[in-house]
């Protein structure tokens, strides 16, 4: 058997069957979808026991582990060449597996590999990831390397590494862990076209939950996995660079954190954690698209960006001036 794709399922009993017939409707056919039912408490089950298809197995845990633990348990179930996650409540697009297996096929140094996702429901945008190795491994420390719910992996290497999640983290981010241990063992790549339609709504997953705490303690766990220090103050500052707002940001704030990306830089160049070309590329594009979320939220922010970018684009001065023409007239 070529692939096993993997869904996880926790009370996603609205969308689930959808997720399976996006799989069997699809152009590649050699393949088993292992759903592991994580304690639901909603109809999840009995709806995907109703799909008559001989390929799709159904195990139900005992008691609810959370999503590492059920992500586990379909990594032991798994009987493919190849593992593809699919969450219970997203698309597969139509010839998915078909080009992730050839990629897969032509690039033997690759233990994982993925694509962009499309999102649809609540948002409607194409979320990007790295293409080549070099890029996603600069990415390591900001965010995950490759999407879980577009991934494919190599299960002999899996195996041989005994590759599992991490059952005691709590309920998001399980992956980006996960992918910090899957660098040590083989190379990344993704395909440069969407393989997952994206469901975005209430029912995800992270909804409702404090993002900043969450990406606190998963960044937290990062820099310590590289043995890299971290104090309170570069924590809300890397979280800045990610987008992250703990606090209105100011100008001196903007300061710090150009001093900390050049940090970051400096013990790269000496520990050579990441590529260095690639990670110098992935810090660059990280302040460059900080400006425009300082000018919603801070006009001396955004003026200390363009001062320490040492340029003036015309198209972000005139960005400035719009925020600074809507402030007045809310005020007014």
């Amino acid at each position: 058997m070529r692939v096993s794709v993997l869904m996880p399922v926790y009370n996603k009993a609205p969308f689930v069957k959808e997720a399976i017939d996006s799989v069997l409707n699809g152009s590649f056919q050699d393949f088993e979808i292992v759903c592991v039912d994580d304690k639901s408490t909603d109809e999840s089950v009995a709806v995907v026991r109703s799909i008559a298809d001989p390929r799709v197995r159904v195990i139900e845990l005992a008691e609810n582990l959370g999503p590492a633990g059920a992500a586990n348990r379909c990594l032991d179930e798994a009987r493919g060449d190849y593992l593809v996650r699919l969450d219970a409540d997203d698309l597969a697009v139509p010839d998915r597996l078909s080009k992730q297996v050839a990629y897969m096929d032509a690039h033997p140094e690759v233990v994982a590999s993925g694509g962009h996702l499309q999102l649809f429901g609540a948002r409607d945008r194409l979320w990007k990831f790295p293409i080549d190795h070099e890029d996603c491994m600069a990415n390591l420390l900001f965010g995950v390397p490759v999407s879980q719910g577009a991934s494919i992996m190599r299960r002999s290497l899996v195996e041989q590494h005994h590759l599992r999640y991490d059952p005691s983290w709590p309920r998001v981010g399980e992956d980006w862990l996960f992918w910090l241990r899957v660098s040590r063992v083989g190379r990344f790549g993704n395909l440069d076209e969407a393989m997952t339609l994206y469901r975005r709504g209430e029912q995800n997953i992270s909804h409702g939950r404090d993002k900043s705490k969450d990406f606190a303690d998963l960044t937290r766990r990062v820099f310590a996995y590289f043995e890299l220090p971290l104090s309170d103050e570069q924590l809300d500052l890397h979280l800045l660079a990610g987008k992250i707002f703990r606090h209105r940001p100011d100008a001196d704030q903007v300061k710090a954190l150009r001093a900390w990306l050049n940090e970051l830089l400096r013990m790269n160049e000496e520990r050579k954690l990441f590529p260095i070309a690639s990670f110098s590329k992935r810090l660059k594009a990280l302040w460059d698209e900080l400006f425009h979320f300082l000018a919603d939220r801070s006009t001396g922010a955004a003026l200390a960006h363009l001062k320490l970018s040492g340029r003036w684009p015309m198209d972000r001065v005139a960005y400035l001036g719009k925020q600074q023409v809507k402030a007045i007239l809310r005020r007014h």
